[in-house]
């Protein structure tokens, strides 16, 4: 006589994120709403990265600069979508604040008189966070008893003393120099807030302040999971949760790369309509509301 085997309730496994397809706190029903918001984000960073080789004239400065800031961005929507793929929303939001001050920054670098002009005031000041960082990582070596090469220290601390004078702010008390924090002065709210599209200010808030705690694992970035098992029907809430967060996240980044591509006038073009088609689609896939009726989710141009 055959024993029966008693079968085991099986019990959700809890997981550090949720994937698209295969992770238990995303919902059943939604992974396929999320796998076509996923092929969509491949498809435009694909689109976007292929076009890279084909670019006129690379050799020129102001193409390259245009190409560099849009390879930099394409890295970042390879990090999002491979963060949301494994459900790490939390992680991405920090990526896609990177999309959006970059895009702050092009958006202003744009509206100045003279785009060479503008762009090589970005890039001095990009010289000097280089040697600030050399410097840096030399004093650290000198404290810690490790090898400092004091010809290049020499050099370094010439170069901060003579060449960037219009980077620095008003001296410490210490009489120490105090270096501005941009290379426009200005953070990425003014830019946000100088900027032509109506949607920044609010994406603005979105980023740095409703999602600041998961960009900086704040105590209050915790407490979600800590008592989401207080109620009985935390799993399926959970799953709700954390369904909605990449799919903002993914939104936002989406919305945030398009708009950054289209502010990159030497880099390989984006046409204007290709633009808002793929926005339709995100659109349609997150069941947003109507397009048209939308401030600042056509991507001009």
């Amino acid at each position: 006589m055959a024993s029966s085997k008693r079968k085991r309730k099986k019990k959700p496994r809890k997981a550090s994120g949720a994937t698209g397809s295969g992770d238990p706190r995303v919902a059943e029903g939604a992974e396929s709403h999320l796998d076509s918001l996923f092929k969509l984000v491949f498809e435009v960073t694909e689109t976007a990265d292929r076009a890279m080789p084909l670019t006129p004239n690379p050799s020129d400065r102001l193409v390259r600069f245009d190409m560099e800031i849009l390879a930099r961005a394409i890295n970042s929507m390879k990090s999002v979508y491979l963060l949301l793929r494994s459900g790490h929303w939390e992680h991405a939001s920090g990526i896609t604040r990177q999309l959006f001050e970059l895009l702050v920054n092009m958006e202003y670098l744009g509206k100045q008189p003279s785009r060479w002009d503008a762009t090589l005031l970005y890039c001095r000041f990009g010289l000097l966070q280089m040697a600030l960082e050399h410097h840096r990582k030399a004093m650290y070596n000198k404290e810690t008893g490790r090898y400092v090469d004091e010809r290049r220290v020499a050099f370094l601390e010439k170069i901060l003393d003579g060449s960037f004078d219009d980077f620095k702010g008003k001296p410490r008390p210490d009489g120490t120099t105090r270096w501005v924090t941009s290379w426009n002065r200005k953070n990425t709210k003014e830019m946000s807030d100088l900027s032509s599209d109506r949607m920044r200010p609010k994406q603005y808030v979105n980023l740095f302040a409703s999602w600041s705690e998961q960009a900086h694992a704040t105590p209050g970035s915790l407490m979600d999971n800590l008592f989401r098992d207080m109620e009985e029907d935390w799993w399926e809430r959970a799953m709700e949760s954390d369904t909605q967060k990449i799919v903002e996240t993914a939104s936002m980044a989406l919305l945030l790369f398009l708009s950054l591509w289209r502010e990159l006038p030497h880099a390989f073009p984006l046409p204007r309509e290709q633009a808002n088609a793929w926005t339709r689609r995100m659109m349609e896939i997150v069941a947003a509301p109507e397009f048209d009726a939308l401030p600042g989710y056509r991507v001009g141009g």
